[in-house]
């Protein structure tokens, strides 16, 4: 079966109530694309199930509890903790992190989670097979390549963005 290619919308943690409802981590921007009547794929076991979203509630910038359609007890909640949720592929015209988004991260103060503070980033090249930042320490430059799986957390209040580099990637 093809399975289909929807962004990455959050991670179902924990059951929320007793109606069904489940916790949500949300990716960068996720939230500001999840609407009622309009479906979420769950990741069960490498299928994407698509389940309708009744109710949406914004906790803060990366947290949501959703209420999907035939999910209507804690029990069914507790079996889907765990999983990942992805957006509709056909909604892709709609990318959570466009090049527009990211670009308007210049200045941002960038963090790693193992390197701690690595420096401003002072540019976004938008390449369509590699988007990078340009991260400007006061020892070197630093190319970081702009993919959401190494992007943690988003924080436009502090201006700030928390990364998940791999091993290595910061030495070069």
């Amino acid at each position: 079966m093809l399975v289909p290619e929807g962004a990455k919308a959050g991670k179902i943690t924990k059951p929320y109530g007793l109606r069904g409802e489940v916790n949500i981590i949300l990716e960068p921007q996720a939230g500001n694309h999840i609407k009622a009547n309009n479906p979420l794929f769950i990741d069960i076991d490498g299928q994407r199930v698509p389940f309708f979203v009744e109710e949406v509630e914004l906790v803060s910038r990366d947290q949501a509890i959703i209420k999907f359609e035939f999910l209507d007890s804690l029990d069914a909640a507790r079996e889907v903790c765990g999983y990942h949720l992805f957006f509709d592929p056909s909604h892709q015209g709609n990318s959570i992190e466009t090049g527009d988004e990211l670009a308007n991260l210049v200045g941002y103060i960038a963090y790693d989670r193992e390197s701690g503070m690595l420096g401003k980033i002072a540019d976004y090249l938008p390449h369509p097979m590699n988007p990078v930042f340009v991260i400007q320490s006061k020892k070197k430059e630093l190319i970081v390549p702009a993919v959401q799986d190494f992007i943690k957390h988003i924080n436009p209040e502090e201006q700030s963005i928390h990364f998940n580099l791999p091993k290595g990637l910061t030495e070069l």
